[in-house]
């Protein structure tokens, strides 16, 4: 394919900025391709960093994807480490670039441009924020360091600023190496993108692993010992002993270079650029965590900085770059991440997000097997589905459990990247054997449960508005349909308890001027009990969705 021009300058590496080289060099032979990085290294495996400190990973060489001469002898790329480009000029067509190794100035022309800039944590200036065990996770050296002080055996507690997605790796893989965790979130729940129904069913798996969770609650300060290094920190409410931080606020994108250069950003500070990966410099095209996309689900702009997006932007970006045509339409949010056993994902928008939006709602939560029930090794998940009312098409899931979460969750991306129905999704043709699947998958049953309440067929009611009711003091029946067994087990305080089987010939005790509720351990029979009092002229009946496993809150016995 013919190129536009002789240089390629790269400003970045990492995924983004090596996947558009190595591309860029597949498209166009001839092509002058040089790479400029302020990091020693150019490709590593940043979202491996937590195992590694975790020694899940073992050796750090594993992180470790190419090194320069691998570039320069595999596909004549320069790439130059230890430069950091401190101005484009559009005009000239020119990237004035630091040695930083020899302080000295270079100056490289382009034909063509990518920024990969990336972006950088959040490190806000509270008092002692300088002090020696304050760490940020975002490059080598940063893993190298935590590495290096987990493994002197002087870190007994450590406090985790953040309860993101990167805060949770760690809480985990701290606590692994025998470190007591404390995570502090500013916001009401942990995992911020997700629901708060499904949060906290994370929040109280991690608390049963021990780490301690405070939310509502934000950091105003450290403190240290006469040798520097931090002891304490200081949060609104209190004060919490610390050998380590790590924060994990979360990242802006790093794009001070474009702006100064003129480059077009959004209110997210990311780079605007169209499906091309272009900007609005003549061939100057930003890729990866520096770059906005849209959302596809939403069609509005959008900023999610993941490994796996920067990729693919990089790969357009070279096309284009090249001479070719090549778009990126867009993401759909999708993220993954282990929780000790658990494993939650989401993709689309959330609850809350789809009601900012001004879409006309409705939402499940179903509990269901990741293969069928009788196989060795079965697990539950829990499924959230978020649909537009009258339309009736997905717009986003959330799923949290022991069992296999990911290819569920690539099912709907998949699905709401074509913009698929609740009812299409229902009657997909997945793959069925007793070791991967229920007969019908999961995310068919749930598929099946939120076309119903769409059709108004059931009534449902989410746990946490449950919940919500009860703490108010709201009157209605909640009525617990299990066995006696599992009554006398655990139930929600203040319930009233009939058996599903019993349940046709006791309809007399119940009051049909009140709302019931009904509950049992999965949602299953909760469903079947609200079917029982609507054909006996119950009129207020409502299921609770996911009912124990979906609930959050205590149990009484």
């Amino acid at each position: 394919m013919a190129n536009h021009g002789k240089y390629l300058v790269i400003i970045g590496g990492v995924a983004a900025g090596m996947k558009a080289a190595a591309k860029a060099r597949r498209e166009s032979p001839a092509l002058k391709i040089t790479v400029v990085t302020d990091e020693p290294f150019i490709s590593y495996a940043g979202c491996g960093m937590p195992y590694f400190i975790g020694d899940i990973i073992k050796d750090q060489k594993k992180l470790i994807l190419r090194e320069p001469p691998y570039f320069k002898g595999m596909h004549n790329i320069d790439v130059l480490t230890r430069h950091q480009a401190t101005a484009i000029d559009i005009k000239s067509r020119q990237v004035k670039v630091r040695d930083l190794e020899k302080e000295r100035d270079l100056t490289l022309p382009y034909d063509k441009l990518i920024i990969a800039t990336g972006a950088q944590p959040i490190v806000p200036p509270l008092p002692g924020i300088s002090l020696e065990n304050i760490f940020t996770l975002r490059t080598i050296n940063d893993v190298l360091k935590i590495r290096a002080s987990v493994d002197s055996g002087k870190m007994r507690t450590a406090v985790i600023v953040g309860g993101g997605l990167i805060g949770m790796e760690m809480a985990e893989n701290l606590t692994l190496r025998g470190i007591k965790v404390t995570v502090v979130e500013l916001l009401d729940q942990i995992l911020p993108p997700l629901d708060k129904d499904m949060a906290l069913i994370v929040q109280k798996h991690v608390m049963e692993k021990g780490v301690e969770i405070i939310t509502s609650d934000g950091v105003q300060a450290f403190e240290g010992n006469s040798s520097g290094a931090v002891t304490t920190v200081f949060t609104s409410k209190r004060q919490l002993p610390a050998d380590m931080v790590i924060l994990s606020i979360g990242i802006r994108p790093n794009t001070k270079l474009a702006q100064d250069a003129g480059i077009a950003t959004s209110t997210s500070r990311a780079i605007k650029v169209n499906e091309r990966m272009e900007t609005n410099a003549p061939d100057v095209y930003a890729v990866g965590d520096c770059a906005e996309s849209v959302h596809l689900v939403t069609g509005k702009p959008a900023w999610i900085a993941l490994g796996s997006t920067a990729a693919k932007m990089g790969r357009v970006a070279a096309i284009n770059a090249t001479g070719g045509n090549d778009a990126f339409p867009g993401v759909v949010g999708t993220l993954i991440v282990k929780v000790f056993e658990l494993n939650v994902g989401k993709v689309g928008i959330s609850e809350q997000e789809a009601l900012k939006e001004g879409f006309p709602i409705e939402s499940t939560i179903v509990p269901a097997g990741d293969k069928s029930h009788y196989y060795p090794g079965a697990r539950d998940i829990l499924i959230k589905l978020i649909a537009d009312k009258n339309t009736r098409k997905l717009l986003g899931a959330e799923i949290v459990g022991e069992g296999v979460a990911d290819k569920r969750i690539d099912i709907i991306a998949t699905a709401l990247t074509f913009g698929a129905t609740v009812d299409q999704i229902a009657k997909l043709d997945l793959a069925y054997a007793p070791p991967y699947a229920m007969a019908m998958d999961a995310i068919i049953v749930a598929a099946n449960v939120l076309g119903n309440k769409l059709s108004g067929k059931t009534v449902g009611i989410l746990p946490y508005e449950v919940a919500e009711r009860l703490d108010r003091g709201e009157r209605f029946v909640l009525l617990d349909v299990r066995t006696e067994s599992e009554y006398k087990n655990g139930h929600i305080k203040g319930c009233k308890h009939i058996p599903l089987d019993k349940l046709a010939s006791r309809t007399h005790e119940l009051n049909r001027s009140q709302e019931i509720i009904t509950y049992c351990r999965a949602g299953l029979r909760a469903a079947n009990a609200y079917h029982i009092l609507k054909n006996a002229g119950f009129h207020n009946v409502k299921y609770m969705d996911g009912s124990i496993l979906a609930w959050t809150h205590g149990l009484e016995k």
